[in-house]
């Protein structure tokens, strides 16, 4: 007899859990909804900001990156660089 009731108690707290979490997701979703414009205008100015901060990353990676590839001395080893004289690395197939 207590299994039965132990089980309908059970059964009631599952119910009653997850009317709650239907209460709370409702009245999330309300909130939102009564303050639509006060989340756009923040997750507007936040995305503003994100792309104020990569812009000035931007910047500083380019000011940094083309003096250095002024400065680069590229040298040029003479010889042949022709596709015809490459001998593969591993004459045996793999497959």
């Amino acid at each position: 007899m207590t299994e039965i009731q132990s089980e309908a108690n059970s059964r009631g707290r599952r119910a009653g859990g997850i009317l709650l979490l239907a209460c709370a997701v409702i009245a999330l979703l309300l909130f939102v909804l009564a303050n639509l414009g006060i989340i756009a205008a923040g997750l507007f100015t936040f995305l503003f900001l994100a792309l104020i901060v990569v812009g000035i990353i931007c910047i500083g990676i380019a000011l940094f990156a083309i003096p250095m590839y002024i400065m680069k001395d590229p040298t040029v080893e003479p010889g042949n660089y022709e596709l015809d004289d490459v001998s593969p690395v591993n004459d045996a197939k793999d497959h």
